[in-house]
């Protein structure tokens, strides 16, 4: 599948390799294809801020969720996809984050202080379904059509259940979780997860960086699963605007909805 408009990665200088936001979608689609254990897990900003010790606007920092965050983040494998905030795209010529190169540098270099591997790092785009949904629908309703509406599946989040299945198909399990510092309950809520995880093919989780945790947890565990972070996105769908380029958007996520 490939993008119908210009999607070019920034090529920002690091010891990385980073890949651009089609390269990112060519390889998921590879991977989902033909592999039964897959996850597409994404850090942004607020992740690297948990990791150098700052809180973040949706969860408080603590040293438990720094080092699973790091953990989860640490995980090289050609089946575990790093979505991250560095490789950022364009479109038409026009960044499409706001974000200036110097909040791209500074973690650089909390990966660089985290992770004596760093060079092993692949660094895919972490915000590749929600351009996808704001800019090329069709590509994205080809993705979830084949990967995420006819599998198994079980939900992760503080979305309503009868929200998320408008976008994702029928959700298998549920399981509810608080909208903030998810993670600081994560003891109460842990084992309704692995319940349920042998039952479905696809796990999503739509947790903050509680979603990390989980991906990383249930990856240790073995579980021959795919993961995928939809990301922010989905907030829309409960009219919750948990970022800017949500405002006014809600005809736009509606064209795609069951």
């Amino acid at each position: 599948m490939v993008f119908k408009k210009l999607w070019i990665g920034l090529g920002k200088t690091c010891d990385m390799k980073t890949e651009d936001m089609q390269t990112t979608l060519t390889y998921l689609y590879e991977k989902l294809d033909v592999e039964s254990k897959v996850y597409y897990s994404r850090f942004g900003d607020g992740d690297f801020q948990i990791m150098r010790g700052k809180r973040e606007m949706m969860h408080k920092y603590s040293p438990e969720l720094a080092d699973e965050l790091r953990e989860s983040f640490g995980i090289v494998d050609d089946n575990y996809i790093r979505g991250t905030m560095y490789n950022e795209p364009t479109y038409n010529g026009r960044e499409l984050v706001n974000q200036s190169p110097e909040n791209f540098n500074y973690i650089f270099e909390i990966i660089k202080d985290n992770f004596s591997n760093y060079k092993e790092f692949v660094l895919y785009s972490h915000v590749l379904f929600t351009y996808m949904v704001m800019h090329d629908q069709d590509v994205f309703l080809d993705f979830i059509s084949k990967f995420i509406r006819p599998k198994r599946k079980l939900f992760i989040g503080s979305i309503k259940k009868s929200s998320i299945e408008k976008l994702v198909g029928v959700v298998d399990h549920y399981v509810e979780i608080p909208s903030r510092d998810a993670y600081y309950s994560i003891d109460q809520w842990w084992d309704k997860v692995l319940d349920c995880v042998d039952d479905v093919e696809l796990v999503l989780p739509a947790a903050g960086m509680a979603g990390r945790v989980i991906q990383k947890r249930l990856w240790n565990l073995n579980k021959n699963i795919h993961s995928i972070e939809l990301g922010s996105m989905v907030d829309v769908l409960d009219d919750l605007h948990t970022r800017s380029w949500m405002s006014n958007k809600k005809q736009i996520i509606d064209r795609i909805l069951l």
